[in-house]
């Protein structure tokens, strides 16, 4: 809900009424906007013009979110204790199975039909029980498994498996995840030229010519989506709703560049702004979240799961594009660092 208000008098007018309507309209978790329009004729005729078009935007915010204000059920299940060894498992033999692998330059079908990623498998299992929940997904313990004189055992490394946490979804999985896929795709190759960017940028030259990355990681499987098992220390770097990272951090490594010392994490907020410049203001990838690697000769970020909040019709990047609400709520939130200064982008504070 958005509140609109507006102030009619001479400077330095008495205007407490309409500060506590503020007040409480904040308080509830609603917007507000109040303008003060002063005396001069000119000002009071266009400040009702920028307000109703303020309220035809919210307006198209709330048709477009009309789908996702829809009640949704959950489904029924139990979300995986790590002192757990030995859970349920659901297995398949290839044999009534088939992988496919999300290709974004198909237009009429996306799907390529796939090979198991080892080859002496002969089907897979997933572990029953949750180990992760997100928003619209519950992550499962995934392995592919061949058929022994002992029994079944597993082959090649662990992945992740994906699937709706909502009974209505169940009735579009295809729909579901090919919309999921899509964000992911797009994600990397915005990640990809993010990082390109990076490199031409002389202020992010670091002094031992080193630089930076981001990474993503991608696989399909049969309407559910798999991806490698990301090993670490797992953090959430910003979200489709406006949060950003920062008191909950108690240490953050940094790395002196040109431009000063940078904290790494500055490195992904700076992404989702370059996304949003670049893309001309049309879309936001956010919602990352990952593993930090120091190990290697320069950080690396290995990112999952990003959503994509554009201007674009409703859904295209799944139910985590939240459209202009999401964007919106990224420049409300969004303080731009070091990067961004190197990367040369315009400052968030005069949009």
């Amino acid at each position: 809900m958005t509140v609109l208000g507006m102030g009619i008098g001479s400077f330095g007018s008495d205007f407490t009424e309409i500060q506590n309507l503020t007040n409480v309209v904040q308080s509830c978790e609603a917007e507000e906007t109040v303008v003060h329009a002063g005396l001069n004729p000119a000002s009071i005729s266009t400040t009702p013009t920028s307000m109703a078009t303020t309220m035809t935007t919210t307006r198209n915010d709330l048709l477009s979110n009309r789908d996702h204000n829809t009640p949704k059920t959950e489904k029924a299940y139990t979300m995986r204790k790590k002192s757990d060894e030995k859970l349920p498992v659901q297995r398949e033999e290839t044999s009534k199975v088939t992988r496919y692998l999300y290709g974004h330059m198909n237009l009429v079908y996306p799907w390529k039909k796939m090979t198991f990623f080892n080859n002496e498998a002969s089907g897979f299992e997933v572990e029953k029980d949750p180990f992760g929940r997100g928003a619209e997904r519950l992550a499962h313990m995934f392995h592919e498994i061949k058929h022994t004189c002992r029994g079944w055992e597993r082959v090649g490394k662990p992945m992740v498996a994906k699937e709706s946490r909502y009974i209505e979804h169940e009735k579009s999985k295809e729909k579901f995840h090919t919309s999921f896929c899509r964000a992911q795709h797009k994600s990397k190759e915005l990640a990809l030229q993010f990082n390109r960017a990076v490199q031409e940028a002389s202020l992010l030259k670091p002094s031992e010519d080193e630089y930076l990355r981001i990474h993503e990681y991608l696989a399909a499987a049969v309407w559910i989506v798999s991806r490698k098992h990301l090993k670490g220390k797992f953090t959430k770097y910003n979200g489709n709703n406006g949060y950003v990272i920062g008191k909950d951090i108690h240490y953050e490594e940094t790395m002196n560049l040109e431009v000063g010392e940078v904290k790494l994490t500055e490195l992904i907020q700076a992404f989702s702004h370059w996304v949003y410049e670049s893309s001309s203001h049309n879309m936001v990838v956010c919602d990352l979240q990952g593993i930090l690697h120091l190990e290697g000769r320069w950080p690396v970020f290995q990112l999952t799961d990003p959503a994509i909040c554009s201007k674009s019709r409703w859904d295209r990047y799944g139910k985590t594009d939240l459209g202009l609400t999401g964007i919106r709520q990224f420049c409300r939130h969004h303080k731009c660092n070091y990067v961004c200064k190197g990367l040369n982008l315009p400052s968030m504070r005069a949009k």
